[in-house]
């Protein structure tokens, strides 16, 4: 049939992409271990030895420059890889205290009110994201797809370089905005084949 079909390839994304953001966690509980224990060395040795005592062999031993950019972006990348996992496994919160109470059918109608309304919420995610990607340069009306559309690649260069980055580390956030985006795609193809999952139990109320 065709849903199972969809439904094979919608779980094998949504699962490679959720175990992929575990690499985000993985990477944000590295550099936090890593700055803490750097800073703790630090003041030990400030503590004993004086803080004029910085051989140039020892000048490493430090918190991680930029640590908190780092762990934002790698826990903001392990949150939109999770969302769409999240979503197809119904992984929510989710109030039920009333779910005894309601009929089977009426149970099922709010199921589908709840995919549609994310359905919702993803799309408004996904097209704020594609403004931040797209949205024109400061004093210019020109968009970036609009240079890209026009083969102006001398300014697209220049757009792609002077992008908004990140105040420590300046990161490029471009790249970041993209890969974001790839993320919130496939949660609104998600929360569509949520919806029609819903559709088709409606057809087996009794």
């Amino acid at each position: 049939m065709v849903f199972t079909s969809v439904e094979k390839i919608i779980h094998t994304f949504a699962r490679w992409l959720a175990l992929t953001g575990g690499v985000g966690l993985l990477t944000a509980i590295t550099v936090t271990c890593l700055s803490i224990i750097g800073k703790l060395i630090r003041r030990s040795m400030n503590t004993l030895l004086g803080t004029d005592f910085n051989p140039p062999a020892l000048s490493w031993i430090n918190p991680i420059l930029g640590e908190e950019e780092l762990v934002q972006y790698a826990v903001g990348f392990a949150l939109f890889a999770a969302l769409p996992w999240a979503t197809l496994q119904r992984a929510h919160i989710v109030i039920n205290l009333l779910e005894n109470y309601f009929s089977q059918t009426c149970n099922r109608i709010l199921n589908l009110a709840g995919s549609i309304i994310l359905a919702i919420f993803s799309y408004l995610l996904m097209t704020r994201q594609w403004y931040l990607i797209f949205k024109p340069a400061r004093h210019d009306a020109n968009t970036l797809w609009q240079q890209l559309y026009s083969g102006n690649w001398t300014e697209l260069a220049a757009r792609l370089q002077t992008r908004d980055e990140s105040q420590i580390l300046e990161i490029k956030l471009l790249p970041l905005y993209a890969i974001a985006e790839v993320c919130v795609i496939l949660l609104f193809i998600v929360s569509l084949f949520c919806v029609w999952r819903n559709l088709r139990a409606m057809r087996t109320v009794k």
